[in-house]
C-alpha cells in the first residue's frame, strides 16, 4: 500500500483576490496542510491557482474536498491524481508563487528549493501554467 499520494488541479477565481485576501487564503493552507502532513505548492496568475497536494490519501481527499466547494473557485479541473514515490514539496507545508508570468517567478527566488522537483511531468504542468497554454489533461507522476 502506497502511503504517498498527490493530487494536481487547476481552477479560477470567481472574484479577484487582493493581497491581503491571498495571505489570509495561504494562512489557511498552511495551518490545514501542517495539521493534516500535506505539502504542496501553489501558483496564482491572478486568475487562475494551480495546486499541488502531497501527501496522505485521505489527508489529501478530505483537503481537496474543502477546497473544490469552496465558493471562491469555480471551473475546478483535477490534472493529475495518484500515489507517488516520494514528496516533491517535502518540508513545505505550502509554497506560493503568486505571479507566474513575471520572469523572476520562473527563477522561483521566493521559493529555495524548487529546483530539487525531479518529477519532468510535474515541471512540464508548471511551465504550461507559466504559459497559459495548461489545458486539462492526465500526468502521470515518475
Amino acid at each position: 500500500m502506497n502511503l504517498l499520494h498527490h493530487l494536481i488541479y487547476q481552477s479560477e477565481v470567481v472574484a479577484p483576490l487582493s493581497e491581503a485576501e491571498l495571505g489570509r487564503l495561504l494562512e489557511q493552507c498552511r495551518h490545514h496542510n501542517q495539521a493534516a502532513s500535506i505539502t504542496g505548492i501553489l501558483l496564482f496568475d491572478g486568475s487562475r491557482f494551480l495546486q499541488v497536494l502531497e501527501g496522505p490519501p485521505k489527508a489529501v481527499a478530505d483537503v481537496f474536498s474543502r477546497i473544490h466547494a469552496d465558493c471562491r473557485h469555480t471551473a475546478v479541473q483535477v490534472l493529475a491524481d495518484g500515489p507517488i514515490a516520494h514528496r516533491q514539496f517535502a518540508g513545505w507545508a505550502i509554497g506560493l508563487v503568486n505571479d507566474v508570468r513575471e520572469p523572476a517567478a520562473l527563477g522561483y527566488r521566493d521559493l529555495p528549493g524548487l529546483h530539487t522537483v525531479t518529477d519532468a511531468a510535474l515541471w512540464l504542468l508548471i511551465r504550461e501554467f507559466q504559459a497559459n497554454t495548461l489545458r486539462a489533461r492526465r500526468f502521470v507522476a515518475s
